[in-house]
């Protein structure tokens, strides 16, 4: 049967055990409504997630390539957990250290690699699927320099609403995506979106971001480490006209960005400070005690708070494959606000 026919998304996981059942009095970072701060935290939550694991874990990423993370990735593998894998093709392609590190920690011992449709010009999701009863979602990549220098965040749900839309997205990706080497499909879509608060790129980001933006009525704290969305980016200087007090967080200096995109982070950063937003930016060198801000969050009148991939870059809501959440749990959206409010003051610099 021709494959692009017939897409199946059956999954044969009969794992129902709950995350906490799963934790030993030595784990703290993996149970329901955790919120992980990186880099301070560290590796903790992947390595108790990928132990907690009973039959599978499915991991949609823009790079992975860490080596102790993989190594904990390669002991799910060995002890019977099926690993599926989706990175970034852009990213694989221009980077052997993350080539290398897959082929030994997770095809040469059983798992399974795709790299993402380039259909999408950037795939970033950064969605771990644990079994069937849990999923990390946040802002962090999964390679060395993250544990080392990046503010990020990883939040755990056990939400069945949230686990069983990202498991599906996983599951269409995966369909639409090859191992290395192999023909891509010629196109990619997207299933069907349900939880209200589930972001999905580039079906509704846009529309879900304006719209969060929008709610705003006395505070919007923005942090993103790429900026140059005309559309995301004027929500925030019309906040700013109504009377909103907008902050941002991002870095005057890109890592690793091209010419054009540095020059397009400096032109966001000078019309968002000449439009009333009060910009801060994190400056070389960069440290665990003075990260870089690679983070995309939102904190709607410390009342909302949203964290995920999709960043103020150009592409991130309109070409991208990227995911994020919203939440209005107060403990969520509280430690979220403390974090910001700390490197606004104390761990970044008035722009």
């Amino acid at each position: 049967m021709n494959r692009m026919l017939a897409p199946r998304f059956i999954l044969i996981c009969f794992c129902l055990v709950s995350v906490e059942a799963e934790l030993s009095e030595e784990r703290y970072l993996f149970y329901p409504g955790s919120l992980v701060v990186l880099p301070q935290d560290g590796r903790e939550v992947y390595y108790e997630a990928f132990a907690a694991a009973q039959c599978e874990v499915r991991i949609e990423i823009c790079v992975l390539e860490d080596p102790l993370i993989l190594q904990s990735l390669m002991d799910a593998i060995l002890r019977g957990i099926k690993v599926k894998v989706i990175v970034d093709k852009g990213k694989y392609d221009t980077d052997p250290m993350e080539q290398a590190n897959l082929a030994e920690y997770v095809t040469s011992v059983g798992g399974e690699l795709h790299l993402s449709n380039p259909i999408f010009p950037r795939s970033f999701p950064k969605v771990i699927l644990i079994d069937q009863t849990a999923v990390l979602i946040g802002t962090a990549c999964l390679d060395t320099e993250t544990f080392m220098q990046y503010r990020d965040y990883v939040y755990v749900s056990d939400d069945a609403n949230i686990i069983e839309s990202l498991s599906a997205l996983f599951e269409n990706d995966w369909f639409y995506s090859v191992p290395p080497g192999f023909p891509y499909p010629t196109f990619n879509p997207t299933p069907v979106i349900r939880p209200p608060n589930l972001i999905i790129s580039p079906v509704n980001a846009s529309f879900q971001l304006v719209s969060l933006f929008q709610m705003a009525r006395f505070s919007l704290d923005v942090s993103s480490e790429l900026l140059g969305n005309p559309t995301l980016e004027s929500e925030l200087m019309a906040a700013v006209a109504r009377g909103v007090e907008v902050r941002l967080i991002s870095p005057q200096f890109v890592n690793s960005a091209t010419p054009a995109e540095q020059a397009l982070q400096i032109l966001s950063l000078n019309q968002l400070k000449a439009a009333g937003v009060i910009v801060h930016v994190t400056l070389p060198p960069e440290s665990a005690l003075y990260p870089y801000m690679h983070a995309r969050t939102a904190i709607v009148d410390k009342k909302i708070g949203y964290l995920g991939s999709i960043s103020l870059s150009p592409n991130s809501i309109t070409f991208n494959r990227e995911a994020g959440l919203y939440l209005n749990t107060k403990h969520f959206v509280d430690k979220l606000h403390a974090h910001f409010e700390n490197d606004f003051l104390n761990k970044s610099t008035l722009y």
